[in-house]
C-alpha cells in the first residue's frame, strides 16, 4: 500500500519523489487539510478504498496512511 500511496503523492499531487518517506507528514510535504479530502476522494476511485476524511486527519505520517489503507483493504465489506 505504501507504493501506492507514492505513486498517488508523486503523480496526482506533484510532490517530489525524494521529499517522501513513512516518517514524512503531510505538512512537511505541503499539504493541507484540502488534500486530505482530494486524497480521500482518490482512494475511494481507485484502489477503492472508503476512508473518510477524519480517519485520514488523524494519520500524522504517511507511514500511517499506509497502515490504515492497508487496514480497510484487509476489511471485511
Amino acid at each position: 500500500m505504501y507504493d501506492i500511496l507514492v505513486s498517488i503523492l508523486t503523480d496526482k499531487f506533484q510532490v517530489q519523489p525524494e521529499l517522501v518517506s513513512p516518517e514524512a507528514t503531510p505538512t512537511a510535504l505541503g499539504l493541507d487539510s484540502l488534500f486530505v479530502v482530494e486524497l480521500s476522494i482518490v482512494l475511494e476511485g481507485d484502489p477503492g478504498l472508503q476512508i473518510s476524511f477524519d480517519e485520514l486527519a488523524e494519520a500524522n505520517t504517511l507511514g500511517e496512511i499506509a497502515q490504515l489503507m492497508l487496514d480497510k483493504q484487509d476489511a471485511p465489506v
